[in-house]
């Protein structure tokens, strides 16, 4: 296949609370070709699948036209998320696509600075829960070597925090990770997530069999947790 005709759907779904989750098109060689944000009216619209549909009709295109399908993996809220990456895998079956993961950590460096423009080391906090908190370190630009550190702590936090750092977060962390922020001076940039800084996490992206796709979760998902406390087991768990 020649570098000019691969077409590329870019998925951000995984936080429909944060600016701006959405789809576009893209054709290597020649850019977007067309983008659509998702807005959700009510807390269970289906808006994924139908801007999808929308951006190939405007676009002149088919479902079975598209040769790689990008997804943003999460964390991020849990329902949107799973719905993002089913969404791709279905998509990447029905076209034969080759379905492409990218953590939405990454996304959200990508999305905040200008490619090349990253100031040296950047921390990625999101998907806060009680005294935890996901966490990611990115030590050289958005194509970089990456450190996951997972749900930490804040004394985790404050031992991977070094003078200079930029940290992306929320907007919702614990005000304890807050105030270890300030005592260190760190400089602190609110979280975005696009389509576009998606596309630009394409060639460091994880290609993966559609029936493989996973969403990253920091921890149990509470629906998990809840059924467990009830039934005293997780869901498919073997009885």
């Amino acid at each position: 296949m020649e570098p000019s005709t691969i077409l590329t759907l870019a998925i951000e779904a995984s936080n429909p609370n944060l600016p701006t989750p959405g789809v576009l098109l893209a054709r290597e060689g020649l850019g977007v070709l067309a983008r659509a944000e998702l807005r959700q009216e009510g807390r269970h619209d289906d808006v994924l699948m139908p801007a999808i549909a929308g951006l190939l009709s405007r676009a002149a295109l088919k479902p079975t036209d598209i040769d790689e399908v990008l997804v943003s993996i999460g964390p991020g809220g849990f329902t949107a998320t799973r719905l993002a990456c089913v969404s791709a895998a279905v998509l990447g079956e029905l076209a034969g696509a080759c379905v492409l993961a990218v953590p939405t950590a990454r996304v959200a460096l990508a999305s905040s600075f200008v490619e090349g423009s990253s100031p040296g080391r950047v921390v990625v906090a999101m998907a806060a829960k009680g005294p935890e908190t996901y966490v990611a370190r990115f030590d050289a630009g958005m194509h970089g070597p990456w450190t996951e550190l997972g749900s930490i702590d804040a004394d985790t936090f404050a031992r991977n925090l070094l003078p200079g750092d930029v940290l992306v977060h929320e907007g919702h962390l614990p005000e304890l990770f807050l105030e270890i922020a300030a005592r260190n001076k760190i400089k602190c940039i609110p979280i975005c997530l696009t389509a576009e800084g998606l596309l630009a996490c394409r060639r460091v992206a994880l290609a993966v069999p559609a029936e493989g796709l996973r969403p990253i979760y920091p921890r149990e998902p509470d629906a998990v947790t809840q059924w467990r406390r009830r039934y005293g087991r997780a869901p498919g768990d073997i009885l």
